[in-house]
């Protein structure tokens, strides 16, 4: 986000927090609340629409058009419907805190955000009756500015007249101390579902309206929520009791590593990245997440002289939680990168430049290692979906190669599975706002 958003955003929290004690939850047809579920909630702002608007920033322009022309016509609708042309639509952010499982299923304290739709009557907010509830999975992040507890991630307005839930994931938020599980989908799947069941509880005691009746559930999400979103599908249909609770619908992704294999085999196969943060990411987690498969190696043994000469300053980039992947990642471009020539693009490196060649080679023991934790989060295998899983991709992504979707299509076919390749050659940030905006402007 642009600067002055964040800074509008702190200024509008500071006049319109409001904060709350935590609150037992009172809906025990909901799974995960028996026992009865608690919550604290840490803002609940209400803004007029015009507002967030006003301010998305220049690098999402695209969405400004479309996303004003729907809301005004919703607008004029609430006010032909209420006889007041003053009403104003706006947007409700409630930012709360959750208990979950960790790594080592111990308990931890999670951050999210629930939102929903709403207006301004002669200045007194009114509530709108959500017609569905959207599960969204945030895509990669390395700031803790982006969580979405922290900020108005643009997700939150691409799903209509939902209630959308947003989990910042373990290491964002109220957790930004400690490491984020980097493509551990097992982990983050119920980190989400756990962020779901409290919001709706929330939701419950915050709104006044309710929601719809015949409401139904929708996981979405792009890049790494695409990845996350396919995780929590999986958990779904291998808990249809729960699926049929929560009116489980479908799931809509974009560009999503659902098979960590197939992603860094192509990487391997190509001997270059555009992205290369994902390995100090991916390397860190599997040794956090599966320490008995990563017995007997260090991390240091994963990398090239090259790097590790700058490995402390990358590690305290993504330790800090303050640079985004962008600056994480030209960092690489500056200070690692040791060849340019016509093999490679601008913004590209070779795999030589960064990893050892232990790692390069499949038939060692520390290359084993990694693909067997790999494979442990591999959305491909061990399991067959039941609801629809449509997939957004473009062949020209690099960051995460369209395999991925192939690969889920090739496992589960045509008739849950529906692929969507993007419209026009992209690459992998332009290919997920092309699903945001189709998302907006058709639904789930």
């Amino acid at each position: 986000m642009k600067k002055r958003f964040y800074i509008l955003y702190i200024l509008l929290l500071m006049l319109s927090i409001n904060t709350s004690c935590s609150s037992d939850g009172k809906n025990p047809d909901i799974p995960g609340n028996t026992p009865p579920i608690s919550y604290e909630v840490k803002s609940d702002i209400q803004l007029p629409m015009s507002i967030i608007l006003n301010n998305i920033p220049d690098e999402y322009a695209a969405f400004k058009g479309p996303m004003t022309s729907a809301l005004a016509q919703r607008e004029n609708d609430l006010r032909q419907e209420t006889g007041n042309p003053d009403i104003q639509l706006g947007f409700r952010k409630v930012t709360y805190l959750y208990p979950s499982k960790d790594i080592d299923d111990g308990d931890i304290t999670l951050s999210a955000a629930a939102c929903w739709l709403g207006y301004f009557n002669n200045g007194v907010w009114n509530d709108l009756k959500p017609e569905n509830i959207c599960l969204m999975e945030h895509y990669t992040i390395t700031s803790d500015a982006e969580a979405p507890s922290n900020t108005f991630a643009l997700e939150m307005f691409i799903t209509g007249n939902a209630l959308t839930i947003m989990p910042d994931y373990i290491g964002y938020g109220i957790t930004k101390d400690i490491p984020h599980p980097y493509l551990n989908h097992d982990v983050c799947a119920i980190n989400s579902i756990d962020a779901l069941s409290v919001g709706y509880e929330l939701f419950n005691d915050k709104s006044k309206n309710g929601m719809h009746n015949s409401w139904k559930l929708y996981i979405a999400g792009a890049s790494q929520g695409a990845g996350n979103a396919i995780a929590i599908h999986k958990f779904m249909d291998t808990n249809l009791e729960l699926a049929a609770k929560w009116n489980f619908a479908s799931t809509s992704c974009s560009s999503g590593p659902y098979s960590p294999v197939v992603t860094i085999d192509k990487y391997f196969t190509d001997g270059k990245v555009v992205y290369p943060v994902v390995f100090p990411l991916v390397i860190r987690t599997m040794f956090d997440s599966y320490p008995e498969i990563m017995k007997g190696f260090t991390e240091e043994m994963f990398y090239s002289q090259n790097y590790l000469a700058i490995k402390s300053e990358i590690d305290g980039l993504i330790e800090g939680k303050r640079h985004n992947t962008s600056e994480i990642n030209q960092v690489f471009i500056d200070k690692v990168r040791k060849t340019v020539d016509a093999n490679l693009a601008e913004n590209e490196i070779y795999l030589t430049d960064i990893l050892s060649p232990e790692i390069l080679d499949k038939e060692s023991p520390i290359c084993k290692a990694l693909y067997l934790c790999l494979e442990k989060n591999d959305l491909t295998k061990g399991w067959s979906p039941t609801h629809p899983i449509k997939l957004h991709y473009s062949s020209k992504d690099k960051v995460v190669p369209h395999e991925n979707s192939l690969a889920i299509h090739e496992a589960f076919g045509d008739g849950v599975v529906t692929l969507e390749p993007s419209p026009v050659s992209a690459d992998h940030t332009t290919t997920c706002s092309l699903w945001m905006v189709e998302l907006f402007s058709k639904g789930f």
